[in-house]
């Protein structure tokens, strides 16, 4: 098995929670990295930790037993203090010719001691020529395990996930949207959309710099290469959602679902 760099697969400990005074804080703990005893995380003691050690075993045996792994490629991230956790597996055996690309299959794992994520697999696709994400609730497939109750992590096999149909089904998309034209204003209207963070005072605000960004790789890049049409604008969405810089690794998934349960790429048309 593919083992976890030294700075994500250590052991944590739980502590109890005192106030100012020295009073315990009944029902609380909190979780120290076990290696350098720093301060992680306070949680209820209903929170069940589940390590990232029994995370990406239970996920690398999950994927051994459902696909061919003999060449993936395996992409470890973490969090500046190790808490987080992301996984990327790449599964190179899977792949279908698209236009000047592929497509291919990859599998996405996190898990947290801060409880920012659950313990999370994703299966889905992606554009091997820019490696976007090509994420939506139709042909992702997710697995995962909340950090409480037994804390026995519990993953149901793929039985009836059929690789060719799902790689069909994301082809056809693809193909569709890419016969269907857009104009710039209604590009416009869906980034808008996608980008709207209100606030306090701006229930209509919508980020400029993420807009931007949308609109850019869409002009300069996705529509020069495929033209004028909805294929071109889930390519620079999903560009954003795989690329644009952060310094958090939860940002992308959390951009990424915005774009898989975006209406606008609900249906093939």
């Amino acid at each position: 098995m593919t083992v976890l760099p030294l700075n994500l697969d250590y052991a944590v400990r739980e502590e109890k929670v005192y106030n100012q005074h020295g009073h315990r804080l009944k029902g609380y703990k909190q979780l120290v990295n076990q290696n350098t005893n720093e301060f992680i995380h306070i949680h209820k003691d209903s929170y069940k930790v589940i390590t990232h050690q029994d995370a990406w075993s239970n996920t690398f045996n999950f994927i051994d037993d459902n696909f061919d792994t003999d060449n993936a490629k395996y992409t470890f991230n973490g969090s500046p203090d190790g808490s987080v956790l992301h996984v990327n597996v790449k599964l190179e055996d899977y792949k279908v010719p698209y236009k000047d690309t592929e497509i291919g299959l990859q599998v996405n794992m996190w898990n947290s001691y801060n409880g920012t994520r659950r313990f999370l697999i994703m299966c889905g696709f992606y554009l091997i020529i820019c490696t976007n994400g090509l994420v939506s609730a139709i042909w992702d497939v997710r697995l995962g395990h909340q950090h409480k109750g037994s804390g026995e992590i519990n993953l149901s096999k793929l039985e009836s996930y059929d690789v060719g149909d799902k790689f069909k089904t994301v082809s056809n998309y693809m193909e569709n949207w890419t016969d269907c034209p857009i104009t710039f204003d209604e590009l416009q209207y869906h980034t808008d959309n996608l980008c709207l963070q209100p606030t306090m005072k701006d229930k209509s605000h919508v980020n400029q710099q993420h807009k931007m960004y949308i609109l850019d790789e869409y002009a300069k890049n996705y529509s020069q290469k495929y033209g004028d049409n909805k294929f071109s604008a889930y390519q620079a969405m999903t560009h954003w959602s795989t690329h644009y810089p952060s310094d958090s690794i939860n940002t992308r998934y959390d951009r990424e679902r915005k774009v898989a349960n975006f209406s606008w790429f609900s249906n093939a048309a």
